[in-house]
């Protein structure tokens, strides 16, 4: 297949015909003499041009597809190098994983085209200084759906199956289907009411479990293999993912939420490095090299290749018996600001939390706030909290009111700040710890408030037990400004926790007011001072927004 996608125009020029008659003649006499000539020099001297290969400078051209295109990819490349052995085309197979790998590096050599398995590579190559144009928007497609064991379900949408505790992700910037069940929610907002901020609360416990499991060193991939018919995760994998791998495990089975299902596209990019200097000639070859692969994927060929290969072609029709997802309704595409905001914000969540709940346990906590007390309901906002937490986050739980502690100190710790999976006394973990704990504040209530000096203590306690692999708060719980005249003032903390600030080692204070009687004034201060927010809050349900938040902004 030539590169050549132009069209040679018929010449225009007239003369009179026997005088061109002539002079045809006579060059046609020419030439023979001249190739009898040059025939026998070679026969005289037995040698000549080598005959495997035309006599031209190559010109290279690198291409990274998706491991599952390069089946393809090498059909067409042959095909395009046949036409044009003047070409060299060195293909290389990679994920969005491995090219973003390259992307820090200002020496690297990213590949010239690029076949992406991901709807994230055009935010991930901006962020990086690098641009990319599709020469092709779809060169073939396939759905994305949740694999299980047999006794799995489709659920009612893709954001049930983020709220639902069982979705096992892969890393979204680095895995295409994963990718895709974290966008999915947004495209099926309409259909579910949802909304952005719903959304990210539902993404927390994901995001913070995945993020652990990175940290701990665990798998960041999803393994199709290990599903079993007892399993009860539901795993984000593309329809041919799907039957490649339930040839070697039929434990399998393949469900679209109700919604719909996403598309993973395989668009054929071509990549620059932004405001390069690259020969215009350069990039002309590659654009070139683009359309004729392009145009292969578009012939009868390339059609039967890519229905072969059990992938579906641009116009997205199911695959024949409708295998897979067979005729599941297909979602809408996502704009991409959205791509690259939800791809932002899961880097965010993802980084492990510890996490020193201060809770206000002064008289005042005892007021009602419709059925249920100001305490409760901040007891009640952390065990939502400590739901949405892996077992490998970090947390401790004080209480602070005046004189509550040893030598008149206005707080008290009632679990150490630990890994919620820690070993405890009794056979218990360190978790079971913290929810006993958690619960029993609510028969602690007494005394003024002492969030002045309790501030400073958790602030530095915080500081000695940071950890770079965690993000690193202290929470605090209260419904008012400080009463305790012995207490540290307003001024005098702010500017204490400002000299303690360092940001090697960040610490955020979050406040979380409880009631409309929470002093915001003196509480963003006291926040602000380290880099931290204050929140209102009067639901307790409303907590995974007000973390959300937090974390979105550290």
């Amino acid at each position: 297949m030539s590169l050549d996608d132009s069209t040679t125009p018929e010449s225009t020029t007239s003369g009179d015909a026997n005088g061109r008659s002539g002079r045809t003649w006579l060059l046609v006499g020419l030439a023979l003499v001249l190739v009898a000539g040059l025939g026998g020099w070679f026969a005289l001297n037995g040698g000549g041009a080598e005959a495997d290969g035309p006599d031209c400078v190559k010109d290279e051209v690198s291409l990274t597809t998706a491991p599952v295109m390069e089946p393809l990819v090498r059909k067409a490349v042959k095909t395009v190098t046949d036409a044009e052995p003047c070409i060299d085309i060195e293909v290389t197979a990679g994920t969005v994983k491995d090219v973003v790998a390259l992307l820090g590096d200002p020496e690297a050599q990213l590949p010239e085209i690029w076949i992406p398995d991901s709807p994230t590579w055009k935010g991930q190559l901006t962020s990086a200084g690098w641009s990319g144009t599709p020469i092709s928007e779809v060169l073939a497609q396939t759905p994305v759906g949740l694999i299980g064991g047999p006794a799995a379900k489709a659920p009612a949408s893709w954001a049930g199956a983020l709220d639902g505790g069982n979705l096992a992700m892969a890393d979204p910037s680095a895995e295409g289907a994963s990718a895709l069940a974290l966008l999915a929610p947004y495209a099926e907002m309409k259909k579910t009411g949802e909304t952005p901020v719903s959304i990210e609360e539902k993404t927390v416990p994901v995001a913070q479990t995945y993020g652990e499991r990175a940290v701990s060193g665990g798998s960041t991939e999803t393994d199709l293999s290990s599903i079993t018919a007892s399993s009860t995760a539901l795993v984000p994998a593309t329809e041919q993912a799907y039957l490649a791998a339930r040839r070697g495990n039929d434990q399998l089975n393949l469900v679209a939420p109700q919604t719909g299902v996403p598309m993973l596209k395989f668009p054929l990019v071509s990549v620059n490095r932004a405001n390069s200097d690259i020969l215009a000639s350069r990039r002309d070859v590659s654009a070139r090299v683009g359309r004729a692969l392009t145009r292969w994927f578009e012939s009868s060929a390339g059609v039967a290749a890519v229905a072969e290969a059990e992938l579906r072609g641009p116009d997205g029709a199911a695959l024949p018996n409708e295998i897979g997802l067979g005729n599941a309704q297909v979602l809408s595409t996502v704009a991409q600001k959205t791509t690259d905001d939800t791809l932002r914000q899961w880097r965010v969540l993802s980084v492990p939390s510890s996490i020193l709940a201060v809770v206000d346990l002064s008289g005042s906590m005892k007021m009602m706030l419709g059925d249920v007390s100001r305490v409760q309901l901040a007891v009640n906002a952390s065990q939502i909290a400590l739901d949405a937490f892996p077992a490998q986050a970090r947390i401790g739980i004080w209480g602070f009111s005046k004189n509550r502690g040893e030598n008149g100190a206005s707080w008290a710790e009632y679990a150490a700040l630990d890994r919620l999976d820690a070993p405890a006394e009794n056979g218990q973990t360190h978790g079971d710890v913290v929810r006993a704990e958690a619960d029993a504040l609510v028969g602690r209530v007494k005394g003024g408030t002492g969030v002045m000096d309790t501030t400073l203590a958790a602030y530095k306690h915080a500081q000695e037990k940071w950890d770079p692999a965690w993000f690193n708060s202290v929470v605090i719980f209260t419904d008012g400004a400080s009463d305790d005249t012995s207490s540290l003032s307003l001024d005098a903390l702010v500017n204490q926790l400002k000299s303690l600030r360092d940001p090697a080692k960040p610490v955020k204070v979050i406040i979380i007011g409880i009631s409309e009687d929470a002093d915001t004034g003196e509480l963003e201060q006291i926040a602000a001072a380290t880099g931290g927010q204050n929140y209102l809050v009067n639901n307790p349900n409303e907590i995974l927004g007000v973390l959300a938040s937090a974390l979105l902004n550290r």
